[in-house]
């Protein structure tokens, strides 16, 4: 069984020279497969990328990232159980870390909506590599300090039974690199086990895209392609069928849900409200030492703070305005 590819978005060549350094819009060099060892799935990833997985049937954790750049990658989870429904829960449980499986349910996080996975995602990561082993040695994404941008509901074959179904845009930090990051995010939650106003919530369809911040622009098209390459082997697929709700769903319904994510992220980046894209954008160039700038055919150019006050350099060249931060950067003009 394999995912539906993805329809890409069209990156033009730019022709640079000069001071001003080529980020390729996004597009690699050349790409390789990856074969995970333990038969579950196959991807296509960028050279130089890295692949790590971990966990079983639903409950397994794809990571691929950028080696150099650790903030350009994706990942997806297609289900966890371990969510705790509301702060009763956690307040009925956490007293009673002595006695048992007690502590694991202590140490769940609440997620009431979706993006309240995402504000607690390195806990939940720190929870998954406590209580499962076969995650040991899964290289787990570095997602911490979550901002929601925006949320727009997401429209799934589950959203009917959902308590909430939605992408996300929002910007984080990478607690390895300390770099900012952004990009956007899914999951569509739904109730689980409940014991009167004490339970468990569970989440579908958990993956993110993500590139440096005030550059996913330029890097959507690869990411989704990515993303849009796994592959699910037939043996996997079949564990799939023991979950109640894809049950519900029937057989021809799961080859939708395994392929949804992929298209959820592409369709959430085009239907996005553009108006955050400047305030992204313009945070990211402070806080690396940028300008942001336009030449005269309209191509766009982080450029060092200072440029625009060199009319010798920056002749051609105007100050972005803020629909230029839409558009993927065509390059960086270094001192």
């Amino acid at each position: 069984m394999k995912r539906a590819k993805m329809w890409m978005l069209v990156v033009g060549a730019v022709a640079l020279c000069g001071a001003v350094a080529a980020r390729g819009a996004g597009v690699p060099g050349g790409w390789t497969e990856f074969r995970d060892p333990k038969g579950n799935f196959t991807m296509k990833v960028p050279e130089g990328w890295t692949v790590s997985s971990g966990g079983f049937d639903l409950g397994l954790w794809i990571h691929a990232w950028d080696a150099k750049r650790p903030e350009l990658g994706v990942f997806s989870l297609l289900k966890t159980e371990c969510l705790l429904m509301n702060r009763e829960s956690k307040e009925f449980y956490e007293p009673k870390r002595a006695f048992g499986l007690y502590a694991m349910f202590a140490d769940m996080i609440v997620a009431e909506k979706v993006e309240d996975f995402y504000a607690q995602f390195m806990e939940f990561c720190a929870f998954a590599a406590k209580w499962e082993q076969t995650y040991r040695g899964f290289a787990f994404p570095q997602v911490a300090g979550f901002e929601l941008v925006e949320k727009r509901q997401a429209r799934t074959a589950m959203s009917g039974v959902a308590l909430d179904d939605a992408v996300l845009r929002g910007t984080f930090t990478d607690p390895l690199t300390k770099r900012r990051g952004e990009g956007l995010f899914t999951g569509t939650l739904c109730r689980g086990v409940v014991f009167g106003n004490v339970g468990c919530n569970m989440m579908y369809n958990i993956s993110g895209v993500t590139a440096p911040e005030g550059e996913f622009g330029a890097y959507a098209p690869t990411l989704a392609k990515v993303l849009g390459s796994v592959s699910y082997t037939e043996a996997f697929a079949a564990t799939a069928m023991r979950d109640l709700q894809i049950q519900a769903q029937g057989a021809a319904q799961l080859n939708r849900t395994l392929q949804e994510t992929s298209d959820l992220v592409v369709r959430g980046w085009e239907e996005r409200q553009k108006g955050f894209d400047a305030r992204v954008g313009k945070r990211a160039d402070a806080t690396l030492g940028y300008e942001r700038v336009v030449d005269e055919r309209g191509d766009v150019y982080r450029a060092y703070n200072g440029f625009m006050d060199d009319p010798d350099r920056s002749k051609g060249f105007t100050p972005a305005p803020d629909d230029a931060y839409s558009r993927p950067l065509s390059g960086t003009i270094e001192r």
